[in-house]
C-alpha cells in the first residue's frame, strides 16, 4: 500500500522538477538563450530528450505498483502523460483567466484516477467497487481544492499554491485506495 502511494507521488515530483531542469539547461548550455541570438546547442536538445523521457517514464510508476503490466502500462503511461498535459495547459491558460483553475484542478486529480483504473485488468463487482472508491475520493478532493481556491482567494491565484496542494493529494492517495481495495 505505500507502495503505491509512494508510486504516485514520484510522477508528481519529476513533472513538477522537469520545467525547473529544462530553465536550468536552457541558460546553462546557451549562456542566457532570452538574452542572446544563439540558438540552443546540441548538449540542451540531448538534455531535453532526456528529461522527457524520464517524465514520461515516472508515469508508470503507480501502474507498475498496482500490479499492471504489458498493454495495460503502456496505456496508462499514454492516459496519464495526456492528463499532466492538459494541466499545464489550463494552468498556463489559468495566468490569463481565472475561470481555468478549475479545470487545472481537475486535470489534476483526473490524472491518478485514470492511471489507477486503467492499470487495473480485473472484471465484475471488484471494479466497479474499485471505481466508485476511486470516484468518490477524487470528487472530494477535487472539492477541497476549489474550497482551497475559493477560501485563499482567487486574485492571488498564481500565489497562492494551497488549491493546488490539495489537488496533488490525489496523485498519492489515489493509487493507494486502489491498492488498498484491491485483493491480494
Amino acid at each position: 500500500m505505500a507502495l503505491a502511494a509512494g508510486a504516485g507521488l514520484a510522477p508528481l515530483v519529476v513533472c513538477s522538477g522537469a520545467p525547473v531542469a529544462i530553465v536550468l539547461l536552457l541558460f546553462a548550455t546557451t549562456s542566457g538563450f532570452v538574452l542572446s541570438s544563439s540558438a540552443p546547442s546540441p548538449f540542451f536538445w540531448v538534455g531535453l530528450v532526456i528529461i522527457l523521457i524520464v517524465a514520461t517514464a515516472s508515469f508508470s510508476l503507480p501502474a507498475l505498483a498496482l500490479g499492471a503490466r504489458g498493454g495495460h502500462l503502456t496505456k496508462t503511461a499514454l492516459l496519464s502523460g495526456i492528463g499532466f498535459c492538459a494541466f499545464v495547459v489550463f494552468i498556463f491558460a489559468s495566468f490569463e483567466h481565472v475561470t481555468a483553475v478549475p479545470y487545472a484542478l481537475l486535470a489534476l486529480v483526473a490524472t491518478p484516477v485514470v492511471g489507477s483504473l486503467v492499470a487495473v485488468r480485473q472484471e465484475g463487482p471488484l471494479t466497479a467497487r474499485l471505481g466508485r472508491a476511486t470516484v468518490i475520493a477524487a470528487v472530494a478532493i477535487y472539492c477541497a481544492s476549489l474550497l482551497a481556491w475559493w477560501a485563499y482567494g482567487a486574485e492571488d491565484w498564481p500565489t497562492n499554491y494551497a488549491p493546488l496542494i490539495v489537488a496533488a493529494s490525489s496523485w498519492a492517495v489515489l493509487p493507494d485506495i486502489v491498492a488498498l481495495l484491491r485483493p491480494g
